[in-house]
């Protein structure tokens, strides 16, 4: 009987420090809530970040956000918080916050791949390598990340309304490569390398049909291959520039080069 009544004492004692700990985590809990959200519902406190935002306060924005993302994750409107935690990071704008934003864009996906938002937190990630694109004489690793991202967007999502503007940032990503490819021909060029001119020369037009120098392409093909003489090739492309950029500053250099290359 001894043994039974210190078996149930101890039994008490447990459940009482038990409760006493439970009431404690509460209590804990409770105090972790930032009084400035205390007295707000998630709309308010959704609208107070949508405020910041608007004033370009993005980490104050962001406290709010936060705050509606982890009390009401499952909520619409906790998914949008998400969301606009990833936007605040993108607006910052600097390599560490576009790291960030790129991953809760991602995150977004994986928690929500159903929402109506996916397609346009994909095409944020492809900003974020946008945003990080070298110029055209630089390294132009982000670029390429950027091209694969925009066509991974269009093809998950090739019905969303957003899909002009990814479509747009492509070409513009395009035209970037295709910039860094004539850089490198026009490098060729200055030094006489004339054959690896050709190879690049020919690849941009082969790769990049858009390209907005083209014009230029096309000249520098012709010059290239009339150096190396090959003039029956460089008339080609010089005919090319006139026949398809006859307003372009090269019209009047190819007209002289092709008077020329036929005398």
């Amino acid at each position: 009987m001894k043994r039974i009544r210190i078996y149930a004492v101890a039994l008490i004692a447990i459940a009482v420090l038990a409760a006493g700990c439970h009431h404690g985590a509460r209590h804990a809990a409770a105090t972790l809530v930032d009084p400035q959200f205390a007295n707000l519902t998630k709309d308010q406190a959704f609208a107070k970040g949508e405020d910041w935002f608007a004033k370009r306060r993005w980490q104050r924005a962001r406290q709010y956000y936060q705050y509606v993302y982890e009390s009401f994750p499952n909520d619409p409107l906790g998914r949008r918080a998400l969301l606009r935690i990833a936007d605040t990071y993108y607006e910052q704008g600097d390599p560490v916050n576009l790291v960030e934003a790129q991953y809760k864009y991602r995150d977004f996906i994986n928690r929500y791949p159903g929402s109506d938002r996916a397609d346009y937190s994909m095409l944020q990630i492809a900003m974020v390598s946008y945003k990080q694109m070298e110029r055209p004489d630089r390294d132009q690793a982000k670029t390429k990340e950027a091209v694969e991202k925009f066509n991974d967007m269009i093809r998950a999502y090739p019905r969303s309304p957003l899909r002009p503007q990814a479509e747009t940032h492509l070409g513009e990503a395009l035209d970037h490569l295709a910039k860094h490819e004539h850089i490198i021909a026009r490098y060729y060029i200055k030094r006489h390398s004339f054959p690896a001119a050709v190879q690049r020369l020919n690849y941009l037009i082969d790769t990049y049909p858009k390209y907005s120098d083209r014009a230029g392409a096309f000249f520098d093909l012709g010059h290239s291959l009339e150096m190396m003489g090959r003039k029956g090739e460089a008339r080609l492309y010089y005919e090319r520039v006139l026949a398809e950029f006859p307003k372009s500053d090269y019209a009047s250099r190819a007209k002289k080069r092709l008077d020329q290359t036929k005398a």
